[in-house]
């Protein structure tokens, strides 16, 4: 037959039950439901930028807090060590020569000027043999020279020594230097200078950038405020905007006066509402669409005695392009039937409308009187004319059943040809026959085939390529083979029980890809009282 034009394989993963479902009985509609969504706590933006905002001030008024404070020790400490380098090799330089001539009186004055900087602990001089021939507190003289406790090496620095150590309540800085004489040494000079001033200095740094880091952190609070402020109003409207549109207020507009991205939402916003308002009107309008097609489908199986039907129509839009109908032509009870199955080019609207046009062209011809072959060439000859500027069509199949005279008639308009099984000799046939789509030719004149001697038990099924065609997830086809197995391993069963069993194997196979196509089956069996409690 005539390929079909399909919709775009998106929807592929879109969920495991179809967007519409016709069956015999009163008509339903099945919809899937919407994904589930998981409660958490709200927390409004206004206080997450403000929270994150403090944060973000508060590291990094800490971290450059940090670095100057450290930046502050280092200087302080250098200046120290300079001070004590100079003032050392200033005692150095003026001792050799005192020290020989062992003017001690000179060398305690020079020790007792140098202790006289506020930062000096003390200051001494000691000879080659480790005694103390200057200090600045006359008791240590002439007594030997000790390091302190808990002395500690750092970097020298131009042949002076210099380290640290710790009394109560108190951090040193220590230097020693040689006295040379002609290159040989005769003595040392050492001195300590107190870390008290470098201490009262970073304390008082410390509070000043402490004061400074709260003034900071309170005006980026500030301004956190205010730009949280500035960003929030408008998504607030936003919001409000929102829940109107939830409560079906389509009409509600949001008042952003703002010349930046956050404007250019609320403009989208205020355009999404009117579009989302002709939506509803299209989605109310579509589904009356939906509730006309679903009336124009059988609500009942016709009684015919020794004759079993079942069939159902799968849509997987609102509305389809798939249609099957019984025509008794008011003579229900006679052992006569005319069953049509139909399957226009695409689906939704368009494809709906024409199926109502063709299903009003074939239901009024066939009331009139001819073959089948003549009523099928009349209704595409009038509905050529509807679709010329279309390019649409539709591919049909019109089966005559006769019990009395145990006889099949059948046209076959481009559709796919009906499966015919006989279980007594568990053979499969098909009910071919010439023709084209209806809406492609108007002139041309469609033929009558024909099977006789019906037995009970034999099983017709016509069905649509939606079913054929539908595929799974790795894209694999359904194929005809499924269906095949599935009326043979059914053919005990009645004709509901094996379109049941033919639904049932195409969902199992497609595991919850959506349908492309819409899905329309009929069922016939020969010699089964019909069931009517559909």
């Amino acid at each position: 037959m005539a390929s079909k034009p399909k919709p775009n394989r998106d929807r592929d993963q879109r969920g495991g039950r179809d967007r519409r479902e016709v069956n015999l009985g009163p008509p339903a509609l099945e919809r899937r439901s919407g994904q589930d969504r998981r409660k958490k706590i709200k927390i409004p933006i206004f206080v997450k930028f403000v929270v994150l905002s403090t944060l973000l001030t508060i590291i990094v008024s800490s971290i450059i807090s940090g670095v100057i404070l450290r930046k502050q020790a280092e200087d302080f400490r250098d200046q120290l060590i300079t001070m004590g380098g100079s003032l050392i090799r200033i005692v150095a330089d003026q001792a050799p020569d005192k020290l020989l001539n062992e003017e001690d009186l000179v060398l305690f004055q020079l020790v007792k000027d140098v202790a006289a900087e506020d930062q000096v602990a003390f200051a001494q001089i000691t000879d080659v043999k480790g005694i103390i021939r200057a200090h600045s507190r006359s008791e240590y003289i002439n007594t030997p020279y000790q390091p302190p406790p808990g002395y500690r090496d750092l970097e020298p620095i131009a042949g002076t020594r210099i380290g640290t150590f710790d009394r109560p309540g108190e951090t040193y800085l220590y230097f020693e230097k040689p006295i040379t004489f002609q290159n040989i040494e005769v003595g040392r000079v050492t001195l300590a200078i107190s870390q008290q001033h470098v201490r009262e200095n970073i304390a008082g740094a410390t509070r000043y950038i402490a004061v400074v880091t709260v003034l900071i952190i309170l005006l980026g609070i500030f301004m956190s405020l205010l730009v949280s402020l500035y960003f929030s109003k408008p998504i607030d409207r936003l919001m409000d905007g929102i829940r109107a549109i939830l409560d079906g207020d389509y009409d509600h507009q949001v008042q952003i006066d703002r010349n930046d991205e956050l404007g250019d939402v609320g403009n989208a916003f205020n355009q999404m509402s009117q579009g989302l308002k002709e939506r509803q009107i299209m989605r109310r309008s579509l589904a009356l669409a939906m509730e006309v097609q679903r009336s124009l489908l059988p609500r009942r199986v016709p009684r015919i005695e020794d004759l079993d039907i079942a069939g159902k129509s799968i849509y997987c839009d609102e509305t389809g392009g798939d249609y099957y109908d019984f025509i008794d032509t008011g003579r229900e009870g006679l052992g006569k039937i005319g069953l049509v199955l139909g399957d226009v080019s695409g689906h939704g609207i368009p494809s709906a409308l024409l199926m109502a046009t063709a299903r009003a062209f074939i239901r009024q011809r066939s009331y009139l009187a001819g073959s089948i072959a003549e009523v099928v060439s009349d209704v595409n000859h009038l509905l050529t004319h509807d679709v010329e500027e279309s390019s649409s069509f539709m591919t049909l199949f019109y089966l005559s059943v006769d019990m009395p005279a145990r006889r099949l008639c059948w046209v076959r308009a481009g559709h796919d040809p009906a499966i015919y099984y006989d279980p007594a000799t568990d053979r499969f046939d098909y009910l071919v026959g010439q023709g084209i789509p209806l809406g492609v030719d108007a002139d041309w004149s469609f033929e009558e085939n024909h099977k006789d001697d019906l037995r009970p038990g034999q099983i017709i099924v016509i069905g649509t390529d939606g079913i054929w065609e539908s595929r799974n997830a790795e894209g694999v086809m359904f194929g005809k083979t499924p269906v095949l197995n599935l009326i043979r391993q059914n053919r005990e069963a009645t004709a509901r029980e094996i379109l049941d069993a033919i639904i049932e194997g195409l969902d199992r196979f497609r595991r919850g890809v959506e349908l492309e196509d819409d899905v329309t089956l009929l069922v016939i069996k020969i010699g089964t009282l019909a069931d009517n409690a559909s």
